[in-house]
């Protein structure tokens, strides 16, 4: 009888907009700013926009307003469905400079990677077109699992005359890596970072 006494109050609180409970949507404003996360040496992190940016966050970091008494969620912004599809997209011309956002850098294990802050198609052709100015001969390349085929010279130590060059998404862009011919592991350090230092030079 009490749980359904206390049942229907909440009901006939809710209805008529009032809360027994304080309001604390704007409590977030006595939050203190951190600073900025410091990547370690040799790691990478491409694209510092936030998944769930804070709306107008001058405006709301500055304390409550005189006439301001709970948090008003924004209204999300219109979408706009643009046309076109993959394919297309993956037609159009790149970008000229944006291929100079590629990063030598190493993954957690310490292993030669390059990261590219651009769409994938975009990036394919970027590396695509810098194999072409190098000494690494492509043997057969495929996009839908972004491989490229490589003919190694001895010069860069791999001790194999083949390897794959793989393009991967991530969440901080698009991974080029050097995997064995087999494309099972990650090649050497050093023939791997050979490798990429020369496909770099042409991408930048």
């Amino acid at each position: 009888m009490k749980k359904a006494a206390l049942a229907l109050a909440l009901m006939v609180s809710a209805a008529s907009g009032c809360s027994w409970l304080p309001d604390s949507s704007l409590n977030y404003r006595n939050a203190q700013m951190l600073e900025p996360i410091q990547v370690p040496e040799d790691g990478v992190f491409i694209g510092e926009q936030p998944l769930y940016a804070v709306p107008r966050q001058e405006e709301r970091l500055v304390g409550r307003g005189e006439d301001e008494k709970r948090f008003e969620v924004p209204k999300p912004p219109q979408l706009v469905v643009l046309g076109g599809s993959d394919e297309e997209e993956s037609q159009q011309p790149a970008p000229k400079d944006a291929s100079s956002k590629a990063i030598l850098a190493r993954d957690g294990n310490g292993y030669p990677i390059i990261m590219m802050s651009t769409r994938f198609a975009w990036a394919w052709e970027y590396v695509g077109d810098a194999l072409g100015n190098t000494d690494l001969k492509i043997s057969d390349r495929d996009r839908e699992v972004g491989i490229y085929y490589l003919k190694v010279p001895e010069r860069y130590t791999l001790g194999a005359k083949t390897a794959q060059l793989k393009l991967s998404h991530t969440t901080n862009g698009i991974q080029v890596a050097v995997l064995n011919e087999e494309g099972t592991a990650l090649v050497e350090k050093t023939p791997g970072q050979a490798i990429l230092e020369r496909i770099f030079e042409e991408l930048n």
